[in-house]
């Protein structure tokens, strides 16, 4: 896209890119939707699916060491 200054490129990009948006976007709906029909505590899952949508959830995998040319750092 970025080297083709084509038209009909372009537009078949733009085109595409709002297409496939609104697929993505209908199944994250189908997912959650489904997840929370099954769920046993709907409650709960509703702010699981909010803090993960929303990147709020912490990181359970730090890095705890690092090898450097056979050196390791703890961090």
């Amino acid at each position: 896209m970025r080297d083709n200054n084509e038209m009909e490129h372009k537009f078949y990009h733009k085109h595409y890119c709002k297409i496939l948006s609104k697929v993505v976007k209908e199944a994250k709906k189908l997912y959650y939707k489904e997840v929370i029909t099954k769920s046993k505590n709907k409650m709960r899952t509703m702010w699981n699916i909010i803090h993960t949508e929303t990147s709020k959830l912490t990181n359970e995998n730090n890095i705890k060491s690092l090898r450097i040319n056979d050196h390791v750092l703890y961090l």
